[in-house]
């Protein structure tokens, strides 16, 4: 008798029926991302002379709390996004691999400090492109100027008027910014962005063509 093959749930965008409508190519058929839009060159090339807009995905995230947060998460998760929010709060962000979230668990399981999985709380887009910063002062009121903006900046405001967190992050083919919206809201966002990319030259790309120079 041959055993049952292993059941392995399907994980999905909160935008995939936009990015079907798209074209886009899946990063699995269990993990229902886009990798591009079936021409990733012609993606690479619209966001290195305009803009490209992607989600990244599926990324993992937990929330840090506490007076030695920042000092824990550095040392249990060197290798994943951290983004302090605050003085005693830090976002942790990585890919969701399996038992990756418990690793860091783990590791932070001596320290002063509470952890808030918040996976399924944020959608995570990529803006990134030489007309990306004229483009985020029509998206958004917090203050982004690239000149002052500083790589590595963090930013917690309005975008498209729905909460955002904004961080600076730049990609090889120039300016760029990493935005965390509220997953119920990431449809509405995703829209209003490519609408108002128009006027720029924004095209939706795959990740790929927005990953920041050589990091």
């Amino acid at each position: 008798m041959t055993a049952p093959a292993a059941f392995q749930p399907i994980r999905r965008s909160a935008l995939e029926p936009t990015h079907a409508a798209a074209g886009a190519r899946w990063l699995s058929e269990t993990q229902r991302w886009p990798v591009d839009y079936g021409d990733p060159a012609a993606e690479g090339a619209t966001a290195g002379h305009a803009a490209g807009l992607a989600e990244i995905g599926p990324l993992a995230k937990l929330l840090v709390r506490g007076p030695d947060a920042a000092t824990a998460v550095r040392a249990a998760a060197p290798d994943a996004g951290i983004w302090p929010l605050g003085p005693d709060e830090v976002l942790l962000l990585f890919a969701a691999a399996e038992g990756a979230a418990d690793r860091i668990l783990v590791a932070l399981a001596g320290a002063d400090v509470s952890v808030v999985d918040v996976g399924s709380a944020w959608t995570v887009f990529r803006l990134a492109g030489p007309a990306a910063p004229a483009l985020m002062t029509e998206l958004s009121p917090v203050w982004v100027d690239p000149r002052t903006f500083a790589e590595g900046s963090i930013a917690q405001g309005s975008l498209v008027n729905v909460r955002a967190i904004i961080r600076r992050h730049d990609a090889a083919i120039g300016p760029g910014y990493t935005i965390l919206v509220a997953r119920d809201e990431a449809a509405y966002a995703w829209s209003a962005i490519v609408d108002l990319g128009r006027d720029h030259g924004l095209r939706v790309v795959g990740p790929a063509a927005v990953t920041r120079a050589n990091r």
